[in-house]
């Protein structure tokens, strides 16, 4: 009976237990389910509010200036790049093999036809020449014997006709060998300028073998080559205006003298040289063989154009655009009454050629339309911008554009 009530006691003990760490869990189970819910709400609110701040704010306006654009005719423009080259170069290298002996000329001389830049040593040759001299004294001589005895009968023709054989071997191997001793002298095959010296004293240089540069500077052409399309636009005589990197912001003036006449089967471009023109050449400046230039042939053809400067310009692999002032935009500045905010469109534009600073777009603008000169890089479509043209534009525009509202 007694262990009957102490089972029952056991038993009612352990129900109890249970009963209460079931609780505790539920309770703890409860606690951190209540926790979780604060903190994600917590942070969905936060990002809320981050999210309604950021919808809410208005970066500050752009600070640009703008011009009003206007229509003009423009000559249509073949543009094109080439080189500079001269009216002579050449690489000059030897004729025959040798060892330097004496190198007659500095870098950066001016030389004159038929100089001698270098001579290679010609001691052997000198000693061959003489013995061929000596042969052809003595052909001589017995040449002379041989028509003596021809009158005498006392030789047949036969002799005679060997002995002339032998005079003009004789003097062949003369003239040879000085030919060969005058190739040992390089000399300048026109006059000019040398470039850098390229060979030393003692060196044993062979045929091709370059010794110096030389260039005639007296006159200096432009290549380039347009498409063969464009060949009715041009003709001989025709002026070609060009630029290069070196004196950025000075056009130089050039006249077509060669057109090839015949095109290239592979690009279908047309090879053209124009002849610098030194007499009009204020800048009194100087070109290189091979300095790069950018040309610019104006056609008979007239072309509609609205000129804008170069620098309102974008220029991308998906196309040039431009940033325009959108006119149903235009409020007054909250901080100067004075000034205007705008919002912009980016406007993609074709282009027809470049001429003093200003690009002439055939379509995409309007003439009376405004477009951004300043501060564009910055911009994209449909930002806000301050329009503050007290500082205005100073690129000359001429007829082509006029100052933009203040």
């Amino acid at each position: 009976m007694s262990l009957l009530i102490n089972r029952c006691v056991i038993d009612t003990l352990y129900i109890s237990e249970n009963t209460m760490s079931k609780k505790a869990t539920l309770i703890s189970t409860a606690s951190m389910l209540t926790i979780i819910v604060v903190v994600f709400g917590f942070n969905s609110f936060k990002q809320h509010m981050i999210k309604t701040k950021l919808a809410a704010y208005k970066p500050a306006p752009a600070a640009v200036t703008s011009i009003t654009i206007k229509g003009n005719d423009w000559k249509q423009t073949i543009a094109t790049v080439g080189h500079i080259t001269a009216n002579q170069q050449v690489n000059v290298t030897p004729q025959l093999s040798g060892q330097i002996n004496k190198i007659a000329f500095n870098s950066g001389d001016i030389v004159k036809q038929g100089s001698v830049l270098i001579q290679l040593d010609d001691r052997l040759l000198q000693a061959n020449l003489k013995t061929s001299v000596a042969n052809l004294k003595l052909s001589q001589i017995e040449y002379k014997r041989q028509l003596k005895l021809l009158k005498t009968h006392n030789t047949s023709q036969d002799s005679v006709d060997t002995a002339a054989a032998t005079l003009s071997t004789s003097q062949a191997n003369v003239e040879y060998i000085k030919t060969q001793i005058d190739f040992m002298q390089v000399k300048a095959p026109f006059s000019g300028q040398v470039g850098i010296r390229q060979v030393n004293k003692g060196d044993f240089i062979q045929p091709g073998t370059t010794v110096v540069e030389l260039q005639n500077l007296d006159e200096q052409y432009i290549d380039f080559s347009i498409p063969e399309i464009q060949l009715a636009n041009v003709a001989l005589g025709q002026k070609v205006d060009f630029t290069t990197d070196t004196y950025k912001g000075q056009t130089f003036v050039a006249r077509i003298s060669a057109i090839q006449p015949s095109v290239d089967s592979q690009s279908h471009n047309l090879d053209i040289r124009a002849k610098v023109d030194q007499s009009i050449n204020t800048h009194k400046v100087s070109f290189i063989s091979g300095m790069y230039v950018e040309a610019n042939i104006d056609t008979a053809i007239e072309l509609s154009v609205i000129p804008v400067p170069n620098i309102a310009v974008t220029y991308s692999l998906y196309g040039n655009a431009v940033y325009v002032l959108k006119a149903d935009s235009k409020a007054a500045s909250t901080d100067n009454a004075q000034l205007f905010e705008y919002k912009v469109e980016r406007r993609a534009i074709t282009t027809g050629g470049e001429r003093d600073g200003l690009v002439g777009v055939t379509s995409g603008l309007t003439a009376g339309e405004q477009v951004i000169t300043s501060n564009i890089q910055s911009l994209k479509d449909g930002a806000l911008v301050l329009v503050n043209n007290s500082r205005p534009f100073t690129q000359t525009v001429s007829k082509a554009a006029s100052q933009g509202e203040k």
